[in-house]
């Protein structure tokens, strides 16, 4: 005889809800001040952690930028003299990040050049419409003089005035003098002055040395980067009405704060934790740097407080900075206190309700119910093998249990015919799949068979179905391995992608271990086929990473999901341009850049493919890094990027010399070869508006 589930249901609800109840506010009692004292220090340290992450982020172009520059000069491939040819230099470095509000080059005679922003304020440059004033101090016995030269923001000259007595020696300022002592990069923090202007603003120096062969100082290239963007940035945080956020250094100086009206630049005089009027803010700091600890309680006056310290990555001066917010304990705890109050108050009331309805609807739990639950949840993860049929006197029960194995079998053929990820995520969200889609960044790799066309016509169709399905069958499952979605086969060739439906942080280096895989994957499958007498083929592979949009598109009856974009173009180009390289993977730069230190690359060209307007830098894939450096390699691409840095900027005659060398000792590869050739026909016809980039036309 079977009995009803609801009588089952019922039985059990009311001990569930009693121990659930008795549990809640037992906990909620006996850990009440662990919990508000580790949420308030969880909070505090996720902010001044987010904090640091922004600020580095704000000043990681300083360091970038100033690499730039300095590497360029110290190469000789630009001279710093005043001419529109270097202020231009200084404005290709400038106007790539708007933060960064002048460049300079100050060298051993006292002669400075300096390009910067004229209207340096923040508005200004958030809306990129700073003049730009080139500034040429030229020290001279005779006749020492300065001159100004304004340009918009595409440098289009403006005006230009001269001063005859210099009002400037660059030789004489702190960053100088600390370059030329330290003999290497260097960040000072102090007030700003403008070359033009007597108004000045808390702000950071970088200095870059540059030395001759002889080792003597040829002069200092610096940039220059204001922290008011900082400093609005600390002010707009809010952690409580009476919270104190500030970044010093580890000499007390106050970089930026907020809940303070004082003005934090008064001359030239660096402003201190004095300078903020708190005492117990400034006993912090000294609790601080005597603990070592980053999240630390202390008393101060009979009040408690709650500091977060936390070392802000990638300064560069010799006083670290420190990013700290200090809450009175009573701001967080007060609002803590009266949500668990009324949290007792309402599960008071649950439970009192609970045994009404428990006491009038008794019920009982059973196996089978656990047994459905199981099921249902490996129903949920595709672990549909392990669904086994369930018998049950319950008749609800044996209902749905007939139910699930129906269900077991539909998913079965289903999920064959969509990428997994994508059908768990559909059951576990409950949601009808429809049309629509999401921008977001991924990595992608199209790959293909080589010359299969001609090998295919040798078979018959039942036998290219077979030798197709092998094919398939061996990239599928690395791609599924390295947590990657199979988008679609597209003849012989395969489109996938990682970073969606699931995200995947690590999408880029999962797409190129996956690519290393599939080679190391296709010699053993191109031995099994020569034993088994087929043809032995190669594949090619493309990847790209890029925001592209990803979802659902077609029609009401039928969906794919897939991703469309540029950066999918781009990638089936890319696995094309193996054709012309006769290579076998090659990755875009975007790819490249986030990945370079955990494969074996080699850079291949700089090209405009087909259907694209933007140029892009190739590189192949050679494999996976091991413990052990590829001396071999590294010098190769050392020669390698010096003949193609002389090949882009026109040097065709030494740049063969380069290639030749190369090829010589590597007479067998065909990426030489090309740029011989193509070096050979540029010194007999050099091309029109070069610009270094090789426009590709291949289908």
């Amino acid at each position: 005889m079977k009995i009803s589930i609801r009588f089952s249901i019922l039985s059990i609800l009311l001990t569930l809800l009693i121990g659930a109840s008795l549990f809640i506010v037992s906990v909620n009692y006996f850990t009440l001040d662990n919990i508000l004292i580790k949420t308030t220090e969880d909070t505090i340290e996720q902010v001044s952690g987010k904090v640091g992450e922004q600020v580095a982020r704000y000043l990681q172009p300083l360091n970038h930028f100033s690499y730039i520059g300095a590497n360029f000069i110290s190469n000789e491939v630009i001279t710093p003299e005043p001419s529109i040819t270097f202020a231009k230099f200084l404005h290709g470095i400038i106007s790539d990040e708007t933060a960064i509000i002048s460049a300079f080059w100050a060298d051993t005679k006292g002669d400075l050049y300096q390009l910067e922003k004229a209207e340096n304020t923040l508005q200004a440059i958030k809306t990129e419409k700073a003049k730009l004033v080139y500034t040429n101090i030229i020290v001279d016995p005779n006749n020492t003089r300065s001159t100004e030269s304004t340009y918009d923001a595409d440098m289009n000259l403006i005006g230009s005035k001269e001063t005859p007595a210099a009002i400037f020696d660059p030789r004489f300022r702190p960053w100088y003098q600390q370059a030329k002592l330290k003999k290497h990069y260097a960040w000072f923090v102090y007030p700003l002055v403008s070359l033009g202007s007597k108004k000045s603003e808390l702000g950071i120096t970088a200095v870059y040395p540059i030395y001759n062969k002889s080792s003597q100082l040829r002069g200092v290239f610096g940039m220059e980067i204001p922290l008011d963007a900082i400093s609005d940035f600390v002010g707009g945080i809010k952690v409580t009405k009476n919270s104190v956020v500030f970044i010093c250094d580890d000499e007390e100086r106050l970089i930026t704060a907020y809940s303070s009206n004082i003005n934090l630049l008064e001359g030239y005089r660096m402003p201190k934790l004095d300078d903020l009027g708190f005492a117990w803010v400034k006993y912090s700091f000294f609790l601080y740097r005597e603990k070592h600890t980053p999240v630390f309680i202390y008393d101060y006056d009979g009040k408690k407080y709650i500091a977060a310290y936390g070392k802000i990555p990638g300064i560069k001066t010799e006083a670290g900075w420190n990013i700290s917010i200090v809450t009175p304990y009573q701001d967080i705890v007060d609002p803590l206190q009266r949500g668990i109050f009324l949290s007792f108050i309402f599960i008071f009331i649950v439970v009192i309700a609970g045994v009404v309805l428990s006491i009038v609807f008794s019920s009982g739990v059973s196996k089978p119910i656990v047994k459905l639950a199981k099921d249902a949840e490996l129903i949920c993860q595709l672990k549909l093998e392990e669904v086994k049929q369930l018998y049950s006197r319950i008749k609800e029960i044996a209902y749905i249990a007939d139910n699930f194995m129906k269900m077991k079998s539909a998913l079965s053929s289903f999920q064959r015919y969509m990428p997994i990820a994508l059908v768990k995520n559909l059951i576990s969200s409950g949601k009808v799949a429809e049309v629509g889609g999401e921008t977001k960044e991924i990595t992608l790799l199209f790959s293909d068979i080589e010359n299969f066309t001609p090998i295919s016509e040798n078979m018959s169709p039942q036998k290219v179905m077979q030798y197709l399905s092998e094919y398939f069958q061996t990239i599928t499952k690395v791609i599924i391995d390295t947590s990657g979605t199979v988008d679609k086969y597209i003849g012989d060739g395969a489109m996938a992608f990682w970073g969606a439906p699931i995200d995947d942080a690590q999408h880029a280096l999962h797409a190129c271990q996956a690519a290393v895989h599939i080679q190391a994957v296709f010699v053993q499958l191109n031995e099994k086929w020569r034993r088994e007498g087929n043809p032995q083929v190669a594949t090619r592979i493309g990847i790209n990473t890029g925001r592209i949009i990803i979802g659902n598109v077609g029609s009401d009856d039928r969906l794919s999901y897939t991703a469309l974009g540029d950066d999918v173009n781009l990638t089936s180009r890319l696995e094309s341009l193996n054709k012309i390289y006769k290579t076998y993977t090659l990755v875009s730069e975007n790819t490249y850049k986030i990945v370079k230190d955990r494969f074996k690359f080699r850079l291949i060209d700089k090209v405009i493919v087909k259907g694209k307007k933007q140029s892009i830098y190739v590189y192949e894939l050679l494999g996976e890094k091991t413990d052990t450096p590829d001396l071999q390699l590294e010098q190769y691409n050392k020669v390698f990027q010096e003949a193609f840095t002389l090949y882009e900027h026109g040097m065709w005659e030494k740049a063969l010399q380069l290639f030749s060398e190369l090829a010589n000792k590597s007479p067998q590869d065909h990426i030489l070869q090309i740029f011989i050739e193509r070096c050979q026909v540029f010194c007999k016809t050099p091309p029109d508006n070069w610009t270094g980039v090789w426009v590709m036309d291949h289908k």
